[in-house]
């Protein structure tokens, strides 16, 4: 009885993970085409120098908006960064963290030690499904 069950919850799993996927490639070409077609609008807009389109019936309108800001830094500039904020009284924004945390414990833990007190983690169970 109990293979039967596991049978059915590796069926199961699988068919999910595979719905999983291809929803996620379906939403990706989604996100892909939306992107373009924004682009596209804004381009039009630009070109025919509106900041809104006019209304349609049932669909609405739309606004170009103020362009947002996207800025970084590459870590090679990252202390002139860091002395240009100092300089604007900004010592606020300068943030440190740490990366592959989970990585680095894994690997004091493959050793055989524990990772000292101050540094908290878990064990998360997790899955791999094969095809044949």
């Amino acid at each position: 009885m109990d293979d039967q069950r596991e049978k059915k919850l590796v069926t199961a799993y699988r068919k999910a993970k595979e719905d999983l996927t291809a929803k996620n490639k379906e939403a990706a070409e989604i996100k892909t085409k939306v992107l373009e077609l924004e682009d596209e609008l804004i381009e039009l807009m630009i070109n025919k120098d509106i900041k809104r389109t006019a209304l349609y019936e049932e669909i609405g309108f739309v606004t170009l908006n103020k362009p947002k800001v996207r800025a970084s830094c590459n870590e090679a500039n990252k202390e002139a960064l860091f002395a240009f904020l100092k300089e604007q009284n900004r010592t606020d924004m300068i943030k440190t963290s740490v990366g592959n945390l989970d990585k680095f414990v894994a690997g004091i833990l493959a050793e055989g030690k524990e990772p000292p007190k101050f540094v908290s983690y878990y064990l998360q169970n997790n899955l791999t499904l094969t095809k044949k």
